[in-house]
């Protein structure tokens, strides 16, 4: 219990520099319409396996819009957009089917906590085209080490 106590305490000190990076840095994307976005995003299996994950989708003026939310459940779709949720290995699983230009954007995933949510790891900066790319179906994809 001691040392469960200890990793959340020492996990809360590097929240702060976790998003101070996702802000740094965005992941870009690049994919044709049509295309499959599948993104894995590690979470804390410890201090974060009952709170609610989300996809969400930053506009140029800044404005969050949320896309879907893990309500209680593992498992979420809400149009092309789908989450898992899988505490046991620390990871949300994003997937967003069938994409077109006007998906291109900015994207975060993240933990809904009372106040400022917390950004898993870097945001997607997501770029859909009108020419195929290949075979490829997804990236980008993200491994907790």
């Amino acid at each position: 219990m001691r040392k469960a106590r200890l990793w959340g305490l020492l996990w809360m000190l590097f929240i702060p520099e976790i998003q101070a990076a996702a802000k740094l840095f965005e992941e870009k994307c690049t994919l044709a319409e049509g295309q499959t976005l599948n993104v894995s995003c590690p979470t804390n299996t410890n201090m974060y396996s009952k709170n609610q994950k989300a996809w969400q989708r930053v506009k140029d003026n800044k404005e969050v819009q949320t896309l879907a939310i893990t309500e209680g459940s593992s498992q979420v779709q809400v149009g092309k957009y789908f989450l898992e949720d899988i505490p046991s290995e620390g990871i949300l699983q994003i997937r967003m089917t069938n994409l077109q230009v006007e998906d291109s954007g900015l994207y975060q995933c993240v933990i809904l906590v009372p106040g400022n949510p917390i950004i898993l790891f870097h945001p997607v900066r997501l770029v859909v085209t009108k020419r195929p790319l290949g075979s490829a179906s997804s990236f980008p994809r993200r491994v907790d080490s």
